[in-house]
């Protein structure tokens, strides 16, 4: 195993400006984001694990339906409101659920168990795609690792050469960064959550399902209903790379990262506005203050998929089924990776 890089030239925050990293971060992945569209970057391969067919088509740019916009996600509609008839939002692309699936999340808004990490106070906004208004009652469910790289529940996190027994079993017994809200009138939910972390072979990114006519039960957890929609947010490189400059992310191996180019799930599609969360610093002064997120979802609340509440791998103490295979192939087809 190799040990954690504590050397003075780690990432660890030294007191340069976080909006000046930020920018210059951003510049150097536009210049690169130039050229893997001019051809100029050779061995990037396309390799993004999209469901495709009617159900899962999104249309991009606008397009004019009677008097409505059909506009993809984040172009538009950052507040929905059920007032507004004139604009609706495609219908998001499905990513896969990754093995990390525990079917036991809390109705809850704060879902950090007092972890360690910078705040970050997710807002999700659902529309129904079909009706072009709020969907309000769906159930939101989430869940993403933690600043170190873990995912509770499951025992076989494996988040890089940095990883210890130890915490390995801890997060195994615990339930941390998982949770549901039901959306209000406005179709919309807030977690309070943290910057998720990154582990070996995926980007940063957070899971999310929407359930649809289940109920909350006794013990609150949402039970019954259907799964409309599986899908995975994404963030800006360049704020990740301001994020994993302090602590708890920092002086992790960052040769084993992967950005969110070279994800075997986003792939090409890392600038498509309908997987991104739109962040904003909660104090321009101090980063640690944390962040601000929203993202806008476009969902048919009578598609049906398989699995939903009551389904899918994993579970406390178990490791998800071919978990190990999928975190380590770059083969498109792996369809179960995180």
């Amino acid at each position: 195993m190799t040990a954690p890089n504590d050397s003075p030239s780690s990432n660890h925050t030294t007191g340069r400006p976080i909006a000046a990293i930020i920018a210059a971060h951003r510049a150097d992945r536009l210049t690169a984001q130039s050229a893997v569209r001019d051809g100029a970057r050779p061995g990037v391969s396309r390799r993004a694990v999209i469901q495709t067919g009617a159900t899962t088509a999104t249309v991009l740019g606008l397009a004019a339906v009677g008097t409505r916009q059909i506009v993809a996600a984040q172009d538009a509609c950052p507040s929905p409101s059920p007032s507004d008839s004139t604009c609706c939002v495609s219908l998001t692309p499905e990513l896969t659920e990754g093995p990390y699936y525990v079917d036991e999340a809390l109705v809850r808004r704060d879902i950090t168990d007092d972890g360690d990490g910078l705040p970050l106070a997710l807002t999700i906004n659902v529309i129904d795609s079909v009706a072009c208004t709020p969907l309000s009652d769906a159930a939101v469910e989430i869940w993403h690792c933690d600043a170190r790289g873990y995912y509770s529940g499951i025992s076989a996190n494996d988040p890089g050469s940095d990883s210890a027994a130890e915490e390995v079993a801890a997060a195994a017994e615990s339930m941390f960064l998982r949770g549901v809200q039901i959306t209000d009138a406005d179709g919309s939910v807030t977690f309070d959550t943290i910057y998720p972390g990154w582990y070996q072979g995926r980007t940063v990114h957070i899971h999310m399902k929407v359930h649809i006519d289940g109920e909350v039960d006794a013990e609150e957890t949402y039970e019954g209903g259907t799964t409309a929609h599986t899908g995975q947010l994404f963030f800006d490189d360049a704020v990740s790379d301001a994020v994993f400059e302090t602590d708890p992310y920092a002086n992790r191996p960052d040769d084993e990262r992967t950005e969110n180019g070279e994800d075997n799930i986003l792939g090409d599609h890392a600038d498509d506005p309908e997987f991104l969360v739109e962040t904003t610093q909660i104090d321009g002064a101090d980063l640690t203050a944390g962040y601000t997120g929203t993202v806008t979802v476009g969902v048919d609340p009578a598609e049906v998929q398989s699995g939903g509440m009551g389904g899918g791998p994993g579970g406390p103490g178990g490791p998800p089924p071919g978990a190990d295979d999928a975190e380590q192939s770059s083969d498109p087809s792996a369809s179960d990776a995180a």
